[in-house]
């Protein structure tokens, strides 16, 4: 072990992994069970692009071609209930994660988890969330369920 690095700072780190990988590998079971994965990508970028031309047409105020956007509104409405599901049941899935604050007690008595250079001491939450977010976005790479841009 690394010397003066206190195991709460690597309990939370492997907690937030754990948690990020899990939830993202769940994530693209359910697109894959619910939408499935070529589908879900084609929704994305269709609704991306929607998102973009509507846009552009508010800036020109170009109202032929927001009436235009405005027939293929119904259609853009039910792409986005359809890939919205497996986010409702991830979502739900994920408040059972609270559970580990209550089951793994070792690192919430710790006042200082770890020492960012410029910041200093770090407490227990602002360390889980800066993990959570490092470990989502690792996870999200990894497994491929990053969004069209």
């Amino acid at each position: 072990m690394i010397e003066g690095l206190p195991l709460s700072t690597i309990a939370v780190m492997l907690i937030c992994m754990t948690i990020s990988f899990t939830n993202s590998s769940i994530n693209r079971l359910l697109i894959s069970r619910f939408v499935g994965w070529q589908q879900y990508k084609a929704m994305q970028k269709e609704i991306s692009e929607y998102r973009a031309q509507t846009t552009s047409a508010l800036r020109k105020k170009d109202k032929k071609l927001l009436e235009k956007l405005k027939k293929k509104e119904p259609q853009i409405l039910n792409m986005q209930k359809k890939m919205a599901k497996p986010q409702v049941v991830l979502f739900a899935l994920s408040f059972s994660y609270i559970l580990i604050w209550f089951f793994i007690p070792v690192y919430i008595r710790v006042d200082v988890v770890a020492y960012i250079p410029g910041f200093g001491p770090t407490g227990v939450f602002l360390w889980y969330m800066i993990c959570s977010m490092f470990f989502a976005a690792l996870a999200s790479r990894v497994l491929g369920i990053m969004p069209i841009e």
